[in-house]
Parts: structure tokens; C-alpha cells; sequence
């Protein structure tokens, strides 16, 4: 890690303590930056759900993305940040009528099956209605964690080929276009083929379509953007779709983040653990879906690197931020960076044992700024009656 990156973590260590999460806004700036250079007819959405700190939000939102959501929630802090209601896509399995009453004015809405179009129907001749996407599940193998193939034939998303179809006559001139989602933590770029022929088909069948949205997914790290790029323009050419979507979320930010974490107990034995302050209750991903993040020591360090695994301070066997990683000798107070931890790290952190949510920090153009404060005892009884 680059000097002056650490010692800048350390002194957000020693201000706001650990666990914190930090997030670099310049990298994330970058990151859509590439995107938009490798499509730059590409309208981009960005999945709330990857990392919805406010001071993240509203950074994209100046930068001109708009925003996919997929609860109340996440339509009102997307509102809040300032994405333009028209350039908000609402997505994902619930859409029951509260949220339906809620996302009045967003731009899109992506019908994940026939019972959605219901809740909608009788909204959609009103003036400023959505523009109607169905979502495709196109029954592949994308080659990713069983968890993450939302485009595996028994996912609960989308619809398969023959229903969309069928559904896609019902919506008639409300059908705006098509939406996929293959899954998340996507390398394998082939498998994007059988659903290009799929939308192909589904343009012969509906040629007033004119939007396809292709999700997101890209893997982090080192997703081949260059060619997922030319494989997009290669299928745009041979179609009239007008308008393509993307939803990235993990891509934009994953790489931005770090979870800084102190070491506060080192068990030797058959295996080396190491005991720190940040677990299972602040990043889930290990546990959940086996997801491995690099681990940087902060600072100077003792001996030969060995095996050990970084496990947090819970009670569950699972509560482990890696496995088997290399770590050189270490002592309590250690700080450590958990790194690419920008993506479904606070997203998915939980109260757990009452544990207290870490606190958010942001960085941009070297100066830091305290997005979120860590949460205290009081907060986990401020809503109980």
C-alpha cells in the first residue's frame, strides 16, 4: 500500500477508532469515468443497494448517474441525494402497493412477473406514468456463487423466455423495452451470447421496444471492460434499440473502500487466529457468500509472513473476515485494512449481538469527512417501546 494512503488510514483510525469504513469519492469518480468511456451511449444507474452512505449518493448524483432501487427505502434516499425522479429505475421482486404508491414518477419500472403488472395496470394510462422493462431470466449458467446467478433458470428473478412474451403482448404499447440481470460477480463474458439471442428474438416479437437495461455484475476485481464493451456495440449494431441502461453498483464502488479493523487477540495453534474488532456483523460477504478480501497490515511488521485466519470478536463459528491469508507475526492494536470492502460492506451490516454499525468516512481530494458516526447503545433501543 502506498505510504501516504496508509498513514492517511491511520490517522482516520485514530480519529473515528474501529471499525470504520472509508471510502475514496476520487476512485469512485474514476470508476465512471472508464465506464462512460468504454460506453458512452450508456445511461448508468447506479445500484443503490451496493453502498447507499448518503455522501456516496450524493456524489454520483452530481455526476450525472441516475439511480435503481428496489424498496422505500432506497427510493428515499435516492430522492434525498438528489437523482432526477425521472432518471430512477425501480427494479426487484417486491413491488407490493405501498412501493407502488411510493415510486409514483420514477422513470422506469422493471416487472420482475405478471403479478407486478397488476399492481401497475390501472396506473398505467395516467400521464407521467413509469416506462415499462420486463425482465428476462434467461435460464444460463453465468458461472458465478450459486447466491449471485440471478440469471439461472431456478432464480427467483425474471421470467422466462416464453412468459415475457406473453406478458409483453398484455403490456402492449406500455412495453418500453427489456431488462437482465445476469448475475453478480460476472467473469465469464460468453455468457452474455445466449441472452444477446434471446433479446434478439424478444425485438422480433416487439419492435416498439426501444430500451434494453443490462444490469450490472462486473466483477471486481478485474472485470475485462474493453470487451464486455465490444460485445455490447457488436449486438447494438444489429438492433434498433434506442436506449441501453446499465446498473452499476459493486463496479463503482467496491475498490473505493477499505474497513479498517484493530487486532485485539492472537491465538497460536494448528491454526493462527487472529481476533479483531471487525466481524461478521460489519462485513457479511465472507461469511454469506464465501467472498475473499484482500488484508493489509498498517504499518511495520515483524517476521516471515504465515497462514492465519482473521476472525471477529462474535460467538459463530462463521464470523470470519478471511481464511488461511497470509499475515506476518502480529500484536493487539494492530490496525488492518480489509480492502475492497466498498461494496456490500456497511450495506449488508447488522445489529447482530447488538453489535454497534461501524462508522462512514469519505475522502476526496485529500480531505476526509465523517459520513455516518458510529452507532452508540442508545441507538439500538431508540425505536423499541
Amino acid at each position: 500500500m502506498d505510504p501516504g494512503r496508509a498513514a492517511l488510514l491511520h490517522r482516520i483510525a485514530e480519529r473515528y477508532s474501529t471499525p470504520t469504513y472509508v471510502y475514496d469519492l476520487d476512485a469512485i469518480g474514476d470508476r465512471v469515468a472508464r465506464l462512460r468511456a468504454a460506453l458512452p451511449t450508456a445511461e448508468l444507474l447506479y445500484a443503490v443497494k451496493a453502498n447507499p452512505c448518503g455522501a456516496v449518493l450524493r456524489h454520483l448524483a452530481a455526476a450525472g448517474l441516475g439511480a435503481e432501487v428496489i424498496s422505500v427505502g432506497e427510493l428515499a434516499r435516492a430522492r434525498r441525494a438528489g437523482f432526477p425522479e425521472g432518471r430512477i429505475l425501480l427494479g426487484g421482486p417486491r413491488q407490493d402497493p405501498p412501493l407502488v404508491a411510493a415510486a409514483w414518477g420514477v422513470g422506469w419500472v422493471s416487472l420482475d412477473n405478471p403479478s407486478q403488472w397488476r399492481g401497475w395496470q390501472r396506473f398505467a394510462a395516467r400521464e407521467g406514468a413509469p416506462r415499462f422493462l420486463l425482465r428476462l431470466n434467461p435460464g444460463l449458467d453465468p458461472r458465478t456463487h450459486e447466491h449471485l446467478a440471478t440469471g439461472a433458470a431456478r432464480s427467483k428473478f425474471g421470467m422466462p423466455f416464453g412468459e415475457l412474451a406473453a406478458l409483453g403482448a398484455a403490456l402492449g404499447e406500455h412495453l418500453a423495452g427489456f431488462h437482465v440481470h445476469i448475475g453478480s460477480q460476472i467473469t465469464e463474458l460468453g455468457a452474455y451470447e445466449p441472452v444477446f439471442a434471446q433479446l434478439g428474438a424478444l425485438l422480433t416479437r416487439f419492435p416498439h421496444a426501444d430500451t434494453l437495461d443490462l444490469g450490472g455484475g462486473f466483477a471486481v476485481p478485474g472485470f475485462a471492460l474493453p470487451e464486455f464493451s465490444a460485445r455490447v456495440r457488436a449486438f447494438l449494431a444489429q438492433v434498433p434499440f434506442r436506449r441501453l441502461l446499465l446498473e452499476p453498483g459493486r463496479f463503482l464502488v467496491a475498490e473505493s473502500g477499505v474497513l479498517l479493523t484493530r487486532v485485539l487477540h492472537v491465538k497460536e495453534g494448528p491454526v493462527r487466529h487472529v481476533i479483531a474488532d471487525a466481524g461478521m456483523a460489519d462485513l457479511l460477504r465472507p461469511a454469506l457468500y464465501g467472498a475473499q478480501h484482500p488484508v493489509r497490515v498498517l504499518g511495520a511488521a515483524d517476521g516471515a509472513s504465515g497462514s492465519a485466519d482473521l476472525d471477529g470478536p462474535l460467538c459463530e463459528n462463521a464470523d470470519r473476515l478471511a481464511r488461511g491469508v497470509a499475515l506476518p507475526a502480529l500484536t493487539p492494536g494492530t490496525l488492518l485494512a480489509v480492502e475492497q470492502a466498498g461494496a456490500y460492506g456497511f450495506a449488508m451490516a447488522s445489529n447482530y449481538a447488538s453489535s454497534l454499525r461501524p462508522a462512514e468516512v469519505v475522502v476526496a481530494g485529500g480531505e476526509v469527512r465523517l459520513a455516518r458516526r458510529r452507532e452508540t447503545p442508545d441507538d439500538l433501543v431508540q425505536l423499541e417501546l
